[in-house]
């Protein structure tokens, strides 16, 4: 099964029913015995993040083949794994190539959950995926939903590397909480749903907004010194906050606001801030592979 998820990822598109609900179960065994906080304990190679990629398919097969094809790279995604795709059904195929590479490379391939995953929680709108998959499988798409929500339930919420990077997708436990938990609602909204307070995204009254001071010093009490983030296409590709926060997004949804851009970082090396993070645009890589 490795060989053919990173060769013929396609494969995926010829799913019945059965078999997509199947692979999300096993894709959430899996997850479950991961902690809701994770620590990337390699020391050496790269790791690589992925921001939103909203159901785009085609930027989730690129950087997996890119990438995971080097035996000391790994791949960190930052959730939104759903909705807002830019192509028909790529929602579904996005999500299920995910489970397959998280089942056929668990060391490698690391999911933390985005606000989309976390609708069963915190009401999240647009959210589109229920539909959608009601429109392709009729009534089915009901079991599909469901077995798709029961793995959103055990995806992680944050994850940091021993060099000193945090990575989430939106942000960090706002008021001392303890990450011990996948689901409960106050981590949700603090991790998954927050923004920095530079931003001019509004969200709506009770999501929070953080401050450099309150990154900061989230950062030192995790002897971290950079935040990689999703969720604000307003902030995209921008270095904030003293170098201490980047955001990403991955997909062309999003594509003329906010680009296509993956961060990489050298395990080996010391993160001080920003600087130590390599961003790399693939937009035109993109377009040549297709």
């Amino acid at each position: 099964m490795p060989l053919e998820v990173l060769s013929n990822p396609d494969f995926v598109k010829n799913f019945d029913p059965e078999k997509i609900i199947e692979t999300l179960i096993s894709g959430k065994e899996v997850l479950r015995k991961e902690p809701p906080f994770l620590v990337l304990t390699a020391n050496k190679g790269e790791a690589v993040f992925i921001g939103d990629t909203h159901g785009d398919f085609s930027v989730t097969k690129y950087v997996t083949k890119k990438f995971l094809s080097k035996l000391d790279s790994y791949l960190i995604f930052l959730g939104d794994y759903i909705d807002r795709e830019p192509e028909p059904e790529g929602a579904l195929y996005n999500l299920v190539y995910l489970c397959l590479l998280k089942i056929s490379f668990p060391n490698r391939i690391y999911l933390l959950k985005g606000n989309h995953e976390a609708h069963y929680s915190v009401f999240c709108y647009p959210y589109e995926f229920d539909r959608i998959l009601i429109d392709i499988f009729g009534s089915y798409g009901d079991k599909i939903h469901n077995a798709a929500t029961e793995l959103f339930r055990e995806i992680p919420l944050i994850l940091k590397t021993e060099n000193g990077i945090i990575a989430s997708h939106a942000g960090f436990p706002m008021h001392g909480q303890t990450v011990d938990d996948k689901s409960r609602k106050d981590l949700i909204i603090d991790i998954l749903w927050a923004d920095a307070e530079i931003s001019p995204m509004f969200r709506g009254y009770g999501i929070p907004k953080f401050n450099e001071e309150q990154l900061k010093e989230f950062l030192n009490a995790n002897n971290a010194y950079c935040l990689i983030r999703g969720h604000d296409p307003y902030m995209a590709s921008k270095i904030i906050y003293s170098k201490k926060c980047i955001t990403l997004f991955t997909s062309r949804t999003y594509a003329s606001r906010a680009g296509i851009k993956i961060a990489r970082v050298n395990l080996i090396e010391k993160i001080k801030d920003a600087d130590s993070v390599i961003l790399e645009d693939i937009t035109s890589c993109l377009s040549a592979s297709e």
